[in-house]
């Protein structure tokens, strides 16, 4: 790029760059519910959009046109999923195939990594975009022109990924081909030890006993459970009525009446759980506390009144389902907190602005 364009596909990246950082967020959480809702254990989904600073210094000579420069390029949003074995990733990249509509020509699905010819320790890749169905929902459509690019890995292959470009150094011809061979080498113990794993992981199904611990009279020791973003899920689905309690308050409050999606739904979810982690709530037992604080002397009702009151010119763009009114419950209750964190980089401005219906 000559330094005009350079600067004009700049402005028009970073007019853009917003929509596709929220785009990294949502195709993130969406991903993470599809492959943990099919009891695929998940070590890590993490999404991100690159930086206007990125695309410039990656991006070639555009073609004319904004749309086919942006839209062209996959990798402005990019989606990694880890999983612990092998045969994980295949089971996800099975719901990725049926969930989305796949650029073949641009991605590296699992058959073809078997070549003898690859080199080092590649994992599956592909170039990916909204299927027609679930671009046409309302809450999806500004990003059905949107590609992305998801990477499908088990953490050895990361551990490969992140390291390998470290000791890939200028040297001369005899040290790089050296380099290179131990590089394939230890590519070569990395894929046997994936395979290992999965084969004891095998074996241990196949030769565990159907043993339980025996009742004794003394009492267990306390453990907390786990809570994590599916425990919060199934605690809400197990308690229906507090969702549809905060939801009502709010109507009741003044808000306007808002019956969300089952994926608009999902992603309010994804957002209170975010804010819970930010309020340093990060047990049942702390989420249980501050519920019932909130039925003390009607603190929450006073306190969904008092948000209302202050915002009420704008209250009637406000989208407040059960999840939401909980999110600023905890955003206001718990602000001594929160507003010591970073709240852009722990998605709780995304969800406060979703909220306020502001894309």
């Amino acid at each position: 790029m000559n330094g005009s364009r350079t600067d004009e596909w700049g402005r028009k990246y970073m007019e853009k760059y917003s929509l596709y950082e929220e785009f990294a967020g949502r195709i993130s959480n969406l991903l993470q519910n599809l492959v943990e809702g099919e009891n695929i254990e998940v070590y890590s989904v993490f999404g991100r959009a690159k930086t206007p600073e990125e695309f410039l210094r990656t991006a070639g000579t555009p073609p004319t046109g904004e749309q086919s420069v942006l839209a062209g390029i996959a990798d402005l949003c990019t989606v990694k999923i880890l999983v612990s074995f092998p045969d994980d990733v295949a089971k996800v990249e099975d719901i990725v195939q049926k969930e989305f509509l796949a650029d073949m020509s641009r991605s590296i699905p699992l058959a073809t990594l078997d070549s003898p010819e690859r080199y080092g320790y590649p994992a599956v890749s592909y170039v990916l975009s909204l299927n027609r169905e679930r671009a046409a929902l309302r809450e999806w459509a500004k990003y059905r022109d949107l590609p992305f690019t998801l990477e499908i890995r088990t953490v050895l292959q990361e551990a490969w990924a992140a390291n390998a470009p470290k000791v890939s150094l200028p040297t001369d011809m005899a040290t790089k081909k050296k380099m290179q061979r131990k590089l394939l080498r230890l590519s070569a113990l990395l894929e046997e030890a994936d395979e290992g794993f999965l084969s004891l992981l095998e074996a241990a199904r196949e030769s565990a006993m159907p043993v339980t611990v025996p009742s004794s009279p003394e009492p267990a020791p306390f453990r907390r459970k786990v809570f994590d973003r599916a425990a919060l899920k199934q605690y809400f689905d197990e308690r229906g009525d507090v969702l549809r309690r905060w939801s009502d308050a709010a109507v009741e409050t003044g808000f306007p009446p808002f019956v969300p999606s089952q994926e608009y739904l999902e992603t309010s979810l994804s957002y209170l759980w975010d804010i819970l982690r930010a309020a340093e709530m990060d047990s049942m037992e702390d989420l249980d506390e501050f519920l019932r604080s909130l039925e003390e002397e009607g603190r929450g009702e006073e306190q969904i009144s008092t948000i209302f009151k202050a915002f009420e010119k704008e209250a009637s763009a406000w989208k407040v389902d059960g999840y939401s009114a909980l999110f600023l419950l905890v955003l206001n209750l718990k602000w001594e907190i929160l507003q010591q964190k970073d709240l852009v980089e722990l998605n709780i401005k995304k969800g406060s602005d979703r909220i306020k219906g502001v894309s």
